[in-house]
């Protein structure tokens, strides 16, 4: 078979199918264009979650930021609480200390 007799029996082909192919050709590409049309909006649709979501994990990721600076701080806080309460703690034992040598020294006569 040489290259002659394929384009006959190509034209044949076409010309034999050839109205059934141009209608399957303008639905598949009528089709083509919706579908392309109908996934732009979806994707378009998509974009907007997607963005709300990136903005909501940067003012998480802020929010962790800030409670661990927050609790930092409050550590340091409690840290100087427990240190003031150990040296009052110390000057209450002191003054305990000091009241009960004064009550025995009055009670020895």
């Amino acid at each position: 078979m040489n290259w002659t007799q394929i384009f006959e029996k190509g034209c044949n082909a076409f010309i034999d199918w050839g109205p059934g192919m141009l209608i399957a050709a303008l639905v598949l590409y009528g089709l083509y264009r919706f579908i392309l049309k109908v996934g732009m909006k979806i994707v378009g649709a998509l974009e907007k979650p997607t963005d709300a979501l990136t903005m909501q994990a940067h003012s998480m990721d802020a929010l962790t930021q800030s409670l661990r600076e927050y609790v930092g701080r409050d550590k340091l806080e409690h840290k100087e609480i427990i240190i003031l309460q150990k040296v009052i703690l110390e000057e209450i034992e002191r003054l305990r200390r000091d009241r009960d040598d004064r009550n025995s020294e009055r009670a020895l006569p």
